[in-house]
């Protein structure tokens, strides 16, 4: 019993698609890291859902600064990501927030 997850509340599809993506993002990213960290480089089969996550939030401008900012927010909370389920979900929340933000901050940007 312990293991099933009934939300709190209904996120919109939209929203629940964009943290779907943004949680295996965040296990890929970490899984990958430690790959790295032991020497295992390049691998061919890391999954890239760089694009369809900056698509989902709306940050899909095309340019290098936008997914910089992206890659860090992402990098940041992969490395803090424990292996269980409420870990991914805090961080994939948090991560979701600040790409809001900083889409915010962008579109304000563009009204000055």
């Amino acid at each position: 019993m312990k293991n099933l997850r009934f939300p709190l509340v209904k996120l919109p599809s939209q929203t629940q698609m964009s943290l779907y993506l943004i949680k295996e993002e965040l296990k890929s990213r970490k899984l990958f890291h430690a790959l790295h960290e032991v020497g295992l480089d390049d691998c061919y089969f890391q999954p890239h859902l760089d694009s369809l996550i900056l698509r989902s939030v709306g940050l899909d401008d095309h340019t290098d600064d936008t997914f910089t900012i992206y890659d860090t927010i992402l990098d940041k909370r992969s490395k803090k990501i424990e292996a269980d389920y409420d870990s991914i979900t805090k961080q994939a929340l948090k991560a979701y927030h600040e790409l809001l933000n900083e889409k915010k901050r962008l579109a304000s940007k563009k009204k000055d």
